[in-house]
Order: C-alpha cells, then structure tokens, then sequence
C-alpha cells in the first residue's frame, strides 16, 4: 500500500511551481501563431479553451493577460510554451555559482557569531 502523503505530494508542489511561473512577453503572438498553425479559427480556440470569443480576441491583440487556467489551456490545445519558471527568465544574468557571494555569506555567518559570543 501507497503511504498517504505521497498521493498528496504532487498535489501540494503544483500551486508552487505555478506560482513560480512567469507568461512569456511575446505570449500574444506565440498564441496567435499556434492558433494559425493549427488553422483553427479564434471562435474554436475560445471553445476548445472554454473560453468567451472577446477573451481570446484580446489576448491575441496583447491587449489582456491570460489567467493561469486558461495559459496552461492554451499550452495544451496549441501546444506551445506560455509559462516559463521564473529561474529561466533570469538565466540571462551571470550564473550564480561565479559569483563570490557564497565567501561573503560565510564571512558575515562568522561575524555574527563572534559578536554573539562576545555579548554572552
């Protein structure tokens, strides 16, 4: 038999990495292009997602943000990449592991430490 808690871990990871993911900028264009790759019509797109027709018109002019429902709806239906994780965005910067940060961190751990040890 399953232990309880791993039936729930999945369930319980899910909202963290939704809620660690970014729409991508292009989003509208992206949608509009798989859309027409597809060659289905914004009328079919709007069934398919569940979705009212003025919504999918919207997102498709950038002129609204789809919600996370309908983002992984229309990943789905017109598979294409709509959210990234947040790390990914930031890949562009250095990586952090060139950084010297991890020396600084120590150093400042033992600072504090010291100063503990000197107030006892």
């Amino acid at each position: 038999m399953i232990p309880h808690s791993h039936t729930h871990a999945p369930i319980e990871r899910l909202p963290k990495a939704v809620e660690d993911s970014e729409l991508i900028e292009e989003y509208s264009r992206v949608i509009k292009d798989g859309r027409e790759k597809l060659g289905i019509t914004q009328q079919d797109l709007a069934f398919k997602a569940k979705e009212r027709l003025t919504v999918i018109q919207k997102i498709e002019i950038g002129k609204m943000l789809p919600t996370m429902r309908l983002s992984k709806e229309l990943e789905h239906i017109l598979r294409v990449r709509l959210l990234v994780p947040r790390e990914e965005l930031d890949l562009p910067s250095p990586p952090r592991r060139a950084a010297p940060s991890p020396m600084v961190t120590l150093g400042d751990v033992a600072l504090v430490k010291h100063k503990e040890e000197a107030n006892d």
